[in-house]
């Protein structure tokens, strides 16, 4: 079995690489399931986002993510400050 790939998947799925884990065929499944359900928590987050920016105002999908783009920009010195 690959290491470096159970790494990168274990650190995908919690933010730190796993230390005293051996990597198992049932492991790595769980794994996978949890970063595609993250995955999709992640899509469905953003197409959300996309209909609050057209509700405040932006005329269609292309306009809402310029909007959220500049807003993620605008803000982010702002959200390492806090």
């Amino acid at each position: 079995m690959d290491y470096d790939f159970f790494s990168d998947l274990y650190k995908d799925v919690y933010g730190v690489r796993p230390r005293g884990i051996q990597p198992t065929e049932q492991l790595i499944a769980e794994l996978q399931a949890e970063l595609d359900l993250q995955l999709a928590e992640d899509k469905a987050d953003y197409l959300e986002s996309i209909a609050i920016a057209i509700s405040c105002g932006a005329k269609d999908k292309a306009q809402a993510i310029r909007w959220m783009d500049q807003w993620e920009y605008d803000m982010g010195g702002i959200a390492y400050a806090i």
